[in-house]
């Protein structure tokens, strides 16, 4: 858990990758064939109701509740447990809420003579007084006798909200976890709620479909797409999954403007970073931090004399100038640290088509 001047909570996010091809896929799945990838991405759009990027193409899930956090999921994992428990179990519980199926095991929780069970379950997690002093998934799990086995969910990265002002309550620490899965779940579809349409995207489909404005990406979401996309086969991802949950990768980011100069051209773009560990002005606002101690640090090794040169952010820009459209918002992303991870990325950005 990250230290932090306003209240942070757990979430989890879950990149399910699915096998392309290898599967029959339900009619309402229109899709062409992949010539550059093997597989497709669960994307929701959010309900145009929810506070924090309505409307938005997202990787399902949501925080971790305090269900979570019993000590009784131990009974009905596959051992060794892997870490981390109550954070899978809330992805687990997330996805199966907002889409109807189950990370492990979903042909064997999920099948045509338990639907009236599923559709409860379904409907006793939404409620959220009855819920409160119940554990319904739990309690399925064990009456079906099943044990899930989670250390498939690979961490992918942590994303931690930004401080956006005074009037934010609280942060999320969200871990993001890839799944592979290779037959398709035939259960699956959206809850209604939170949210209200279900795609699968290959990176090269997301990032080109928000390039061209069709659907909107939050700044995570786009960076995670980018560095999905030099990975062409599912077994690559994997690949670089497991390496990636070995280095326990946060981006903690810190929200700043560019300094425009005082005999600047008015007509300088609008522009916003996302600073990340290691950027020289990142560095130095936590220098401040520490000197000042007006905010507890994160775990971040802070450097004490940042070089100008070091970038690592992610620059937000408008297509039509206006930073508060959030449908307008397209990104830059610059990493010239020595030895990041992510460097190999720097230059990312969305082109966009010429003006007619």
């Amino acid at each position: 858990m990250i230290k932090s001047p306003i209240k942070v909570k757990l979430s989890s996010t879950v990149i399910v990758l699915l096998k392309w091809g290898v599967d029959k896929l339900p009619n309402s799945i229109n899709k062409p064939p992949l010539k550059n990838y093997d597989y497709r991405v669960m994307m929701v759009k959010r309900s145009n109701q929810i506070k924090f990027f309505p409307s938005a193409h997202v990787f399902p899930g949501g925080a971790v509740d305090e269900h979570d956090n019993s000590k009784e999921w131990e009974q009905v994992i596959e051992k060794p447990i892997p870490s981390n428990l109550s954070i899978r179990i809330s992805a687990l519980r997330e996805i199966f809420e907002e889409t109807n199926f189950f990370l492990d095991k979903n042909d064997k929780l999920i099948n045509n003579e338990n639907k009236l069970t599923i559709e409860k379950l379904q409907s006793d997690l939404m409620n959220k007084e009855t819920s409160k002093n119940n554990n319904f998934l739990l309690n399925f799990i064990k009456d079906s006798g099943i044990k899930l086995k989670l250390d498939q969910l690979y961490q992918w990265a942590r994303w931690v909200t930004p401080i956006l002002g005074p009037k934010q309550t609280h942060r999320f620490d969200t871990y993001f976890y890839v799944i592979p899965i290779y037959q398709y779940p035939e259960s699956c579809k959206i809850d209604g709620t939170e949210n209200v349409e279900m795609d699968w995207l290959s990176p090269e489909e997301a990032l080109e479909e928000h390039r061209i404005g069709k659907i909107s990406l939050p700044p995570p979401t786009w960076l995670t797409f980018h560095q999905l996309s030099k990975c062409h086969t599912i077994d690559q991802v994997i690949e670089l999954a497991k390496k990636r949950d070995s280095l326990d990768i946060l981006y903690d980011p810190i929200m700043t403007k560019p300094t425009i100069p005082s005999n600047a051209s008015t007509n300088l773009p609008q522009e916003r970073y996302q600073v990340l560990s290691g950027d020289y002005i990142y560095e130095q606002e936590k220098l401040k931090q520490q000197t000042s101690n007006s905010a507890a640090t994160t775990t971040t090794t802070t450097n004490q004399n940042p070089n100008p040169n070091h970038k690592n952010r992610i620059i937000t820009r408008s297509r039509i100038g206006d930073l508060n459209d959030q449908f307008s918002w397209i990104y830059e992303y610059q990493n010239t640290v020595p030895g990041s991870i992510d460097s190999q990325y720097d230059g990312s950005n969305t082109i966009l088509p010429p003006k007619l």
